[in-house]
Order: C-alpha cells, then sequence, then structure tokens
C-alpha cells in the first residue's frame, strides 16, 4: 500500500467523522439527516512507516475538509491486521469538532468503509450515526455521513 492511499483512506475516515457530527447541530436549528464532505490530503501532514505497514505500527495524516462544512482534520491508525487498520479521526469544522473511528482497507480503495461518529463539540453536541468514506482517488476522498436522531 502506498503512502498516498494510506493517507486518503485516513483522510477519509476522517471526513466520515465531521459530515457525522456536522449534521447533528444544535437543539436549536433542525438536524439535516446527511451530510456530504470532501477531503483532500495535506501532504506535508502525517507519518508513515519506512516498509510496508504490519501489525502494530501506526500512522497519521491530516486532511483539508469541504462540502457542507469545512475546516481540517487529523487522524492516526494502527495496522491491525495485513490489510486493514482501525482509525480514529478528529475533524476541525467551522461549527465545532467531531469525532469518529472506524477500519480501513490498507491494499485496495475504501469504498463505503463504515465509520461510526464517536462525539463532537459546539454545534455537533451529541452528534451519532454512521459516516460512508469512499476514496475518490490518491489524494481525495468523499463522505456521505447519515444521522440517527
Amino acid at each position: 500500500m502506498s503512502r498516498t492511499t494510506l493517507a486518503l483512506a485516513a483522510g477519509a475516515a476522517c471526513i466520515a467523522t465531521a459530515a457525522v457530527l456536522a449534521t447533528s447541530g444544535s437543539a436549536q436549528n433542525p438536524l439535516p439527516t446527511s451530510l456530504h464532505l470532501v477531503d483532500k490530503e495535506s501532504s506535508s501532514i502525517g507519518f508513515f512507516p519506512h516498509h510496508r505497514p504490519r501489525q502494530g505500527d501506526r500512522l497519521g495524516f491530516g486532511n483539508t475538509v469541504s462540502g457542507d462544512d469545512s475546516g481540517y482534520d487529523r487522524g492516526v491508525c494502527t495496522v491491525i491486521g495485513r490489510n486493514q487498520a482501525l482509525c480514529i479521526v478528529q475533524e476541525r469544522l467551522s461549527r465545532g469538532t467531531l469525532s469518529a473511528q472506524g477500519f480501513i482497507n490498507l491494499d485496495r480503495p475504501n469504498k463505503n468503509a463504515p465509520f461510526t461518529v464517536t462525539g463532537g463539540t459546539g454545534a455537533y453536541d451529541g452528534a451519532r450515526g454512521t459516516a460512508l468514506v469512499t476514496d475518490v482517488n490518491e489524494k481525495t476522498t468523499d463522505i456521505q455521513v447519515s444521522l440517527r436522531p
């Protein structure tokens, strides 16, 4: 798996998390039931092993986020198997922060990889739902978020 592919998958996870949290909003505004985010790789941010990732290795990434909200994300993934990593992502968006976690595939593009939204602050306080992460190319990830009431 290439460094760019790993960063893209991790960025996608981050975006998915942000999308879910962003749609939760506050009690004063009706909550949307879906959110769309796009992650673009920040090539100067992140860390990767100098060998093919193996179980126990960690890697990090950062992305710019656009779409229904904007900002940036940072994430850390731990390789848990030959082709899989568990990622934790923090999204810093214009209306608050979001947290998410999920699994990514390390050796092929991710398509509708599910991430769980685990929390948020500001406008995203109490957000929960599922974000589906899809790698568009090596530097861009599309995230579709569905929120629970």
